[in-house]
């Protein structure tokens, strides 16, 4: 196994992003050494964000000792919600939420806390009000930010 692991990586991108609003959305590294970093932020990820991030991992990793393809980018919008923090950010944004039953949810996020969520799901007709859900963090497989037109 070779020395570049995502803990070395995940080092790098912290190093880079301390005191700023950047925060660590996923860091993988597949076979062939293929490192995929997933930047998200408090108010959003740039695209100078993303180039000094990978010039400071591409700096600090040796290509002579060990190959490496880099891929750095901002969190998708059609990537899961991971973070508590990426949660928090998307209050006021609708949600599609696959639960671990299976089960669908949709609706706009109100409030995030530590072990909940509360989304406000529109009834099933038009004219029905809309409800409040909770919903575990322990029983959410997917979320996702929902784009709406």
């Amino acid at each position: 196994m070779g020395y570049i692991n995502e803990q070395i990586v995940k080092r790098l991108v912290e190093e880079k992003i301390a005191g700023t609003d950047l925060f660590i959305g996923e860091v993988k590294v597949k076979s062939g050494n293929v490192i995929y970093v997933f930047l998200d932020g408090d108010t959003g990820v740039t695209v100078d964000n993303c180039i000094e991030v990978s010039r400071h991992i591409e700096s600090n990793l040796d290509r002579d000792r060990e190959d490496f393809e880099l891929h750095v980018s901002s969190f998708g919008l059609g990537q899961p919600l991971k973070l508590h923090r990426q949660y928090q950010n998307a209050i006021g944004r609708q949600l599609s939420i696959v639960a671990n039953d299976e089960e669908k949810h949709e609706g706009k996020l109100l409030q995030v806390f530590e072990n909940e969520i509360i989304i406000e799901k529109q009834g099933v007709k038009k004219k029905d009000p809309a409800v409040e859900m909770k919903i575990l963090f322990s029983d959410i497989k997917t979320a996702k930010i929902k784009v709406v037109f």
